[in-house]
């Protein structure tokens, strides 16, 4: 322990602090506005243990409202080693900023951490895909009289359905026939240049006899 007198001799404020936790004792820290003295005073009275700035990993997160700030403090509450890096008031926690606790959650947590994420970000993509299928891209001039028509449909046809962004153009039977067609020269086309290629080989191997 020092005394407060030979504390206050180099640090009589938060930015002196912050300076010294921060650069000359090399821990990991959010922008000086995002961290409250008492968190600096739990990291230097060792009642939290601070990360270190050489051994951050950063990892970058989309953001999904399944990766919000709110989520990721509710991981660091379910870790306690990765709680005792950061303060215990979700309000402090908060403060830090969401980059911050990505990092600090990454850097403890390794690819645990980023299997979790990876499931959401994925999880994200599927429901957006699915939600794909249940719109129809259209002119907004042309939406606007759309809902303002009052006719109703009387056919019990489906083919609204190619009318969904998710649907796909299917080819016609010229085209398939194009493609096979397309792919039987490739095929020829390579077939003969591997007999080209044996035939060079048993060329040269005679040569050699």
């Amino acid at each position: 322990m020092i005394t407060a007198q030979e504390f206050a001799a180099k640090c009589r404020d938060k930015t002196e602090c912050y300076h010294k936790v921060g650069h000359e004792f090399g821990c990991y820290l959010p922008a000086p506005d995002n961290v409250t003295t008492w968190h600096l005073r739990d990291l230097i009275s060792n009642v939290k243990k601070p990360i270190k700035g050489t051994d951050v990993q950063h990892l970058h997160v989309p953001q999904y409202e399944s990766l919000s700030i709110e989520e990721f403090i509710k991981v660091v509450q379910a870790h306690p080693f990765v709680q005792m890096c950061l303060p215990d008031r979700e309000k402090e926690m908060k403060k830090l900023g969401r980059q911050y606790l990505i990092n600090c959650l990454y850097t403890r947590l390794g690819e645990k951490f980023k299997l979790w994420v990876d499931e959401r970000v994925n999880k994200r993509h599927q429901e957006v895909k699915e939600e794909g299928k249940k719109y129809i891209a259209i002119d907004p001039e042309m939406a606007r009289l759309f809902r303002q028509s009052t006719s109703v449909s009387t056919s019990n046809g489906t083919a609204y359905h190619l009318f969904k962004e998710s649907a796909k153009r299917r080819r016609t039977k010229k085209e398939i026939e194009e493609d096979n067609l397309r792919e039987a020269e490739e095929k020829l086309r390579v077939e003969m240049k591997l007999k080209q290629f044996e035939e060079m080989e048993a060329s040269c191997a005679k040569m050699q006899e």
